[in-house]
């Protein structure tokens, strides 16, 4: 069965890439379609992967936007610094450069994008991403991004450092910081919790037994409900001060428990390999 998606998200947050990933693998795309034609576009029949772009340049008809009438949708984010930065850089006008320019232009887009972030299954952080990287993510999520036969949910879980900002694509997110914190052993600061030194000492903590006890049973429940509703896509991140330790302890923990309930997971650290400045 082909799969239809809708790729949107803010101006300066790489969908310009992301179509060049698209036409290089000659999937099928309309760009900018009307929102009263997506229902139609998604009925077409096909035997291959097609795309349709919706973003800010419809304005105020976004408003009728209500959901991917079966496609699924991929959203486009960045933090706010970076939106202004890549703006002034650009010479392509912004959409809607009657709201202002910088970050009145990025306030103005948000709130006209909501239904569409809304209503996404997977959103995608490109703050930090080099081109290469938003190839591979892009390529990952619409060419391959789809549950294994025989699985009934695909989950992201992933770790991060608060220090380096929110993780924006997840869509539940859990506090690791309540954890007593490696750092401060000596001989296990220069480790991550990809070590074993480090796996076996956040584990043995019963902060972090309790947390990830309850974490395993609300998103166990929230998967069945994602199912529920014919959502095939979720992403769970834990974060703490720097994401290397904790955080990244906790995301390895929780898709060896979600594995056996038929959920296929793929494990990403955002932050592990960046060093930590204390």
């Amino acid at each position: 069965m082909s799969t239809v998606w809708i790729l949107t998200g803010m101006t300066g947050a790489g969908k310009t890439t992301a179509l060049t990933v698209l036409q290089q693998h000659r999937v099928d795309y309309v760009d900018n379609l009307p929102v009263d034609l997506v229902e139609g576009f998604v009925a077409l029949p096909r035997n291959a992967t097609a795309v349709a772009v919706i973003d800010a340049r419809q304005g105020t008809a976004l408003r009728r936007f209500e959901g991917g009438a079966g496609a699924r949708v991929v959203f486009l984010d960045a933090r706010d610094d970076v939106l202004v930065r890549r703006l002034a850089e650009s010479t392509r006008p912004h959409p809607i450069a009657d709201k202002g320019r910088g970050q009145d232009a990025v306030d103005a887009e948000r709130r006209l994008l909501v239904p569409l972030r809304a209503a996404a299954d997977v959103i995608i952080d490109t703050s930090d991403l080099s081109p290469e990287q938003l190839h591979q993510r892009v390529a990952d999520t619409i060419l391959a991004r789809r549950p294994e036969a025989g699985t009934r949910l695909a989950c992201t879980i992933s770790s991060f450092g608060y220090k380096f900002g929110p993780q924006i694509e997840a869509d539940w997110v859990f506090d690791s910081r309540v954890i007593p914190n490696p750092f401060w052993e000596p001989e296990l600061r220069p480790l991550t919790g990809l070590d074993r030194p480090v796996r076996d000492w956040v584990l043995k903590q019963p902060e972090a037994k309790y947390l990830l006890e309850h974490v395993d049973v609300l998103i166990t429940w929230a998967a069945e409900r994602c199912i529920d509703r014919d959502r095939t896509y979720m992403h769970v991140a834990f974060g703490c001060t720097g994401g290397r330790h904790r955080s990244v302890v906790l995301a390895e923990a929780l898709a060896e428990r979600l594995r056996p309930h038929g959920i296929e997971t793929t494990v990403r650290h955002r932050d592990v390999d960046r060093p930590d400045p204390r």
